[in-house]
């Protein structure tokens, strides 16, 4: 599944109480991809990755520096092809075409969630609003 490169994925909803983190690539990200920030890479559970998360901001190729936003930001994100339901945890998807897209998780752990999905969105075909942080 290619990266839609059209939605607003990436884009800050609201500023108020914003966090920004530098971090250096350690592969290519694009903007509005979730990012593991002890590694730097493209959030994959199923590579056994975990929190805490962030938001890639701008483009960031691998080995420069760039930002993502943190908890408690508001951000637009893309879902994957399960989707997700507003007010419910999402977490990366594990779907390997899907890597930085969000989708629900049925029991929440510190350690994989992403936010809390403030619309509900179904598979990449538009960008939903996500509270940041584990709440």
């Amino acid at each position: 599944m290619a990266w839609i490169e059209t939605t607003k994925a990436g884009d800050i909803v609201k500023e108020g109480g914003m966090r920004i983190e530098t971090i250096t690539a350690a592969e290519d990200i694009k903007k509005g991809q979730v990012v593991t920030l002890a590694s730097g890479e493209v959030a994959d559970i199923a590579a056994a990755e975990t929190g805490p998360f962030g938001v890639a901001i701008m483009d960031i190729d691998s080995g420069d520096e760039g930002q993502v936003a943190v908890a408690p930001t508001v951000i637009y994100l893309l879902p994957g092809a399960a989707g997700c339901t507003a007010f419910t945890h999402v977490m990366p998807s594990e779907v390997t075409d899907e890597m930085g897209r969000i989708v629900d998780v049925s029991t929440p752990t510190f350690d994989e969630v992403v936010g809390v999905a403030l619309e509900t969105g179904a598979d990449g075909s538009a960008a939903v609003k996500v509270q940041l942080g584990y709440m």
